[in-house]
């Protein structure tokens, strides 16, 4: 039987696809199909488009804070970025050359850089062994791996059965034996020095991975691109406003404010979309979801999958912790106290401080585990306006830092005014302690972004998961978010996932986009316009 809203509707506007979702997925995917010469809308329920990639001015006026995402990661390689030719929808990158830094109390440093041998003689202060162990790994993994990764990122996972061998076929096969460690064990393998080790440690777990089996497979892939760190000219929002425009120059439509309600399923066929004021649009060959997996499942309707799914949907675990940001509007930038050591760390793009040892990590993510504001607060943080003035006015800076928190804390309300007000004090006394010019003096205003605000801010953040969902063995991968599910099709025909609920999960990499784009075309037997990557064990 038609739907309701399918039948109040005969007159109702069609197109060949619908995108649920603005986000930077869901555009990526509309700019493929509607280059191909579908006629594609893009919904999305907030006023601006984006999802985690916008700017704001949250502290003063003109002074742009990236909220969410910050960091484009391997963008200069990410197929997106040159198959839709972004840069001349006005995305411009900037690659800092002093890419990633750790600032430690004891006023020393570590950085990496552009640069290999600046990086090794960085870590040779440290340790000989490591240096070398470094350069050993960065020829492996940055130079010998960086295809097959990038691969792998941008095309529907394989089974492991067939991970394995794929990987030994191409020359390889170490890359699967990290699948199986944690944290902890992947770095600890290869580096003796407790510094070195913080630097990675504190790395992999900003992708908010937990010390857990399964999470040292991102020790390669941060390798891969552990010099490829680039920050978007004017704001991350310009990542997203460039995928708008790549989408409008083909005729594809994008509608703000358009809540969609639910997915229109007719003799198991996603034929449309009702939106929260009732309005019904037709999809006359796909509808594609860049929402989070559980959420597109309530969509469609539980009866349109097997119980399995929907067993999964309900015990999606979304993250075992968040972030909360600061961010700060700046007469001049931080100033760091391990300069002396090596100038090179006020000029780091993505630094790192507040966990100077592996024990302080662990207690840090035991008092996470327990609901309780860390003893150490850490994570990583940028002063954007070194490398980009068009972040402030008037010669100002911005900054911001991302601690790892719980999301729910233990005897506070983090939408609490006096809560807030607490931990904002508590984080800028501690990134005194690393630069001490951060006084009132320099500090024009501040901002304090909670989990809270992220789930509010983004649907599909759900508990401030910024990866949303939490990378466990059974949500990476070939799992993620179902093995039935993992080729971005589902059992209601025409209906896609596009999201990061699917491989290879958040960040801003445009791959979930990317490869529901790649599933799509050849399910309606298009011919693609661009050229889809090889695997590795074909060239």
């Amino acid at each position: 039987m038609m739907p309701a809203a399918l039948r109040r509707r005969s007159s109702m506007d069609r197109y060949d696809g619908i995108v649920i979702g603005a986000g930077h997925n869901g555009l990526v995917l509309a700019a493929y199909l509607a280059r191909a010469g579908l006629k594609v809308a893009v919904l999305e329920r907030n006023p601006d488009i984006g999802g985690g990639c916008v700017t704001r001015e949250v502290t003063l006026p003109g002074f742009r804070h990236n909220t969410h995402a910050n960091f484009l990661v391997g963008w200069d390689l990410a197929p997106p970025f040159y198959d839709l030719e972004l840069y001349k929808y006005g995305l411009g990158l900037i690659i800092p050359p002093v890419q990633v830094g750790v600032a430690f109390r004891d006023g020393t440093a570590l950085t990496v850089h552009r640069d290999l041998e600046r990086t090794c003689r960085s870590i040779a202060r440290f340790s000989e062994r490591d240096a070398k162990t470094y350069r050993e790994l960065y020829r492996k993994f940055a130079e010998g791996a960086r295809d097959t990764i990038t691969y792998l990122l941008y095309s529907p996972p394989l089974p492991p059965e067939e991970l394995g061998p794929r990987l030994q076929e191409a020359g390889l096969g170490e890359l699967a034996q990290y699948s199986a460690l944690t944290i902890s064990e992947a770095v600890e393998r290869h580096f003796e020095d407790e510094h070195v080790r913080v630097m990675f440690k504190l790395f992999l777990h900003a992708y908010t991975l937990e010390d857990i089996p399964g999470a040292g497979f991102f020790f390669p892939r941060i390798f891969s691109r552990i010099d490829r760190l680039a920050l978007a000219v004017g704001g991350t929002a310009n990542l997203s406003l460039a995928l708008a425009r790549a989408v409008r120059a083909h005729g594809g439509t994008i509608v703000t404010g358009a809540h969609v309600r639910r997915i229109l399923v007719r003799d198991n066929r996603a034929v449309g979309v009702e939106l929260a004021d009732g309005t019904a649009l037709g999809a006359d060959r796909f509808v594609a979801s860049s929402a989070d997996f559980p959420q597109t499942v309530q969509l469609a309707g539980e009866g349109s999958f097997d119980s399995d799914i929907v067993d999964k949907a309900y015990r999606w675990q979304w993250a075992g912790h968040a972030l909360v940001v600061l961010h700060l509007a700046l007469r001049e930038p931080p100033h760091y106290r391990s300069a002396a050591f090596d100038p090179d760390i006020d000029q780091a793009f993505n630094l790192f401080i507040g966990g100077d040892t592996s024990e302080e990590i662990r207690t840090c993510f035991d008092d996470i585990h327990r609901g309780r504001f860390p003893t150490y607060p850490m994570g990583n943080g940028a002063c954007d306006t070194i490398f980009d003035p068009t972040y402030a006015p008037g010669g100002g800076h911005t900054a911001f830092w991302w601690p790892f928190v719980p999301y729910e804390l233990e005897g506070a309300d983090w939408d609490d005014e006096a809560t807030k007000r607490e931990v904002t004090e508590r984080l800028l006394e501690v990134w005194r302690q690393y630069a001490p010019n951060l006084d009132s003096g320099n500090v024009l205003a501040t901002y304090l972004h909670t989990p809270k605000d992220t789930a509010r801010d983004v649907i599909t953040m759900v508990r401030g998961s910024h990866q949303i969902g939490a990378y466990t063995l059974d949500q990476w991968g070939y799992t993620r978010p179902h093995p039935a599910l993992s080729h971005y099709r589902t059992p209601v025909e025409g209906l896609y996932l596009c999201g990061s609920t699917s491989h290879p999960g958040g960040s801003v990499t445009g791959a979930p986009g990317y490869n529901a784009a790649n599933v799509i075309a050849r399910d309606l037997g298009l011919q693609p316009w661009w050229r889809p990557l090889t695997p590795p064990w074909q060239r």
